[in-house]
Formats: C-alpha cells, sequence, structure tokens
C-alpha cells in the first residue's frame, strides 16, 4: 500500500487507496461497455453515468446516517473548497461569525477577507477541547448588539490531537442562547472512525474530505440539513445549480468504493489498543512528554505529543523518516512551513513546545509491531541527542 520499506503513520493526512479500491476502480476503467461520458448529457452513455453517480451518492449518503438523502450531498473538490463554500455562505446568510481556533488555516484566512461585522474566535481548553462557556459568552454578547443570527464553524474531531467536540452540550448551548446558530461541522477526521447520524447533530453543514477515507484527494462533500441555504458560488448544472462544472466521476465513484469498506466499529477496535500502547510507550521514553487531549474523549487514532526540553526546533521529521517512519509535524496544510502550531499555541503550549510536537495518525492495517518500531526509533534519536550528535 505504501513506499517499501516506509511506516505511514499519517492516516490523519491521507488514508491512503487500499488494494481493493485500487482493483475496483480499475476494473471500472477497464470495462469497454462504459463510457466515461458527461453526466449531464442526455444521450445513454451520459445518462447511464448519470445512474451511476447517484447509486454512488445513496451509499456515500448512507455512511453519514441512515436517514441520510443524495439530495442532502453536495460534491466538491476538497474539504477546503467545502469548508470555504460553507463559511462563504453563512457569512452571506448571518449577522456575525465565530469560529474555532481548532480550524484550518484556510478557513481562519478566509474569515479575515469577509466582511462580517461582528467576528470571534472561540478559544480552545487546555486539554483541546472547545472553551464552550466562553461560547455562551460570545452569543450573549452577538444577542446583546441585537444580532438575531451567527454562524458557527467548528471541528467535530481536530485533525491535529483528535479531540472530540461534546455536540450534546453545543447544542444546548445553542438552543439557549436566543440566537439563532447555524452551525457548521468539520467533519473530515471522524468520518469512518466514529458512527455517523449527521442528521442528528445540531449542524446545518457537515463537511468531509474523500481521501480521509481512502479515495483518491481531489473529492469533498458538503452535508446541507434540508433548509438550509448554501450559496452558489459558481452557477451550474451540479446540484441543482449549487455548484458549476462537470462532476468528478472517478472521484466519486471511489468515494464510494471507499465508503463500501468503512467499519467505524472496527476502526475503533483495531486502533484504540495501538493509540494506548503507543502512549504508555511514549511516558516510558520520556515522563517529560506531553500527550494533548488524552484525558479528553478523542477519536481512537491520534496521538500529539510535544518535547519540553528542547528550545529550538529539532528535525524530528526528517530524522524520523530517515529511519523509515512516516509522522507529521500537524496539518499538512501547513506541512512545507516549520511555524508553531495554531492548536497547540490555542491550548497554551508554549512555542518551543509547539514547535517540538508530533502527530502520529494510525489507521487499521496498523499493527503493533509498527507502533514499537516507531516507539524504537524515537528512543534511538532521543539518545543520539542526548549524546549531542
Amino acid at each position: 500500500m505504501w513506499q517499501k520499506n516506509v511506516h505511514y503513520l499519517d492516516y490523519n493526512a491521507s488514508a491512503g487507496i487500499s488494494h481493493s479500491l485500487r482493483d475496483r476502480l480499475i476494473s471500472f476503467l477497464k470495462n469497454e461497455e462504459l463510457y466515461l461520458a458527461n453526466p449531464s448529457s442526455r444521450h445513454r452513455p451520459g445518462q447511464k453515468i448519470q445512474h451511476l453517480l447517484y447509486e454512488a451518492s445513496l451509499v456515500v449518503a448512507r455512511s453519514l446516517g441512515q436517514a441520510v438523502s443524495p439530495d442532502e450531498l453536495v460534491w466538491v473538490s476538497s474539504g477546503t473548497e467545502a469548508n470555504q463554500t460553507v463559511i462563504r455562505s453563512l457569512e452571506r446568510t448571518v449577522e456575525g461569525m465565530i469560529i474555532g481556533a481548532g480550524e484550518h488555516s484556510a478557513s481562519h484566512d478566509l474569515l479575515e477577507e469577509l466582511g462580517v461585522p461582528f467576528k470571534a474566535e472561540l478559544p480552545l481548553l487546555p486539554e483541546g477541547a472547545y472553551d464552550l462557556a466562553r461560547l455562551a459568552e460570545l452569543l450573549k454578547e452577538a444577542r446583546s448588539r441585537g444580532l438575531r443570527s451567527i454562524g458557527l464553524s467548528l471541528f467535530w474531531a481536530n485533525n491535529e490531537t483528535g479531540v472530540l467536540t461534546p455536540l450534546g452540550e453545543l447544542s444546548r448551548i445553542m438552543r439557549e442562547s436566543g440566537v439563532e446558530v447555524r452551525l457548521h461541522l468539520d467533519g473530515a477526521q471522524v468520518w469512518g472512525k466514529i458512527p455517523l447520524d449527521v442528521s442528528a447533530s445540531p449542524a446545518d453543514f457537515v463537511t468531509f474530505s474523500s481521501h480521509k477515507i481512502g479515495a483518491p484527494a481531489g473529492t469533498g462533500l458538503i452535508w446541507r440539513r434540508p433548509g438550509a441555504r448554501l450559496v452558489p458560488l459558481l452557477t451550474g448544472s451540479q446540484n441543482g445549480g449549487l455548484r458549476g462544472g462537470t462532476e468528478n466521476v472517478l472521484g466519486i465513484l471511489a468515494t464510494r468504493f471507499a465508503c463500501e469498506e468503512l467499519d467505524p466499529v472496527g476502526f475503533q477496535r483495531k486502533t484504540a489498543p495501538l493509540q494506548k500502547m503507543l502512549e504508555e510507550g511514549l511516558v516510558r521514553i520520556d515522563p517529560s512528554i506531553q500527550i494533548w487531549g488524552w484525558q479528553e474523549r478523542r477519536i481512537t487514532n491520534t496521538t500529539r505529543f510535544s518535547f519540553k526540553q528542547f528550545q529550538s526546533y529539532e528535525n524530528w521529521i526528517e530524522l524520523l523518516d530517515l529511519r523509515g517512519f512516516a509522522v507529521s509535524h500537524g496539518s499538512a496544510c501547513k506541512a512545507k512551513v516549520i511555524e508553531p502550531s495554531r492548536v497547540l499555541l490555542s491550548m497554551g503550549a508554549t512555542r518551543e513546545a509547539a514547535l517540538n510536537s508530533i502527530r502520529v495518525s494510525l489507521g487499521p492495517e496498523h499493527s503493533s509491531a509498527e507502533v514499537e518500531g516507531f516507539l524504537g526509533a524515537l528512543s534511538g534519536i532521543l539518545e543520539q541527542k542526548g549524546r549531542g550528535l
């Protein structure tokens, strides 16, 4: 599945394409009776593709909840496009916006450009959960200003720490605020990792990225609650005029194939013991290591930890890569820039601890032997650094 002699422990960045999904895509492309026609065409090849896309949407919808309809899905090119489309739509339909400190930089950067009269950032608590008491205060402030509607954009599970947002408590605060709150949840890191029912959540919009569940990169998804208004950015033929251009047929079909392989309960059963093994091993290596969010409810594959004894960035990712382990410094969106994580800084980390942090994210194909190998490699690197090598 991965490059030879490399143990890929960066599942949250991209889950990779399984052998079975690859084989199904190849089989689809080899089907000589199936033209990759434009699904908007009225001839039979085009209508056959349109039917395949509808069948794919049925399967994908069921992975988000048994009551979800394909008509509630909007296909886009990526998780970033999905997030930005929702944020732009909210900005045009509400009187103020609140965004979580843990959201992707692309969402923060977009909101900075928008002309919403009331904008606020919701901070994270030291263990990585959102400060929902502060959210209640922000909504009270918005109401005191006479604002009637607020857009709220938060993660469902943080991609760096794995911390889950408590939707029950969030829903209560929204309900009691006296303000109409239109909620967007970034669900990229929960798809396939926990059982989902988006319609039972308090969200108006939930966004996803297909390469987080094993399809190729280049396909994203927006779920919108019936009645929730999504403003089209480029009008066209897709999704009832909500998006321009021709559908990404292969990307949508690959997402269907990936959804048919999802097993959230099995994912948790496989990754939870590995996460426990990893974190216990880290503490044995260095008791001063800080594991971020370990006291909060998290997805079972994500561990973010920091070394406290280093004052400047040490080349952890490169050194581990040389030893055959691919991990990350944080969000892949910022992978080319070595800077402290916005998420960890919001949690109260020092700049030094945020710089000297590593995220390990596992998938169902990983093994205890790989975890042991990673711990051994990390221990060796720390020993070398302790000798000043």
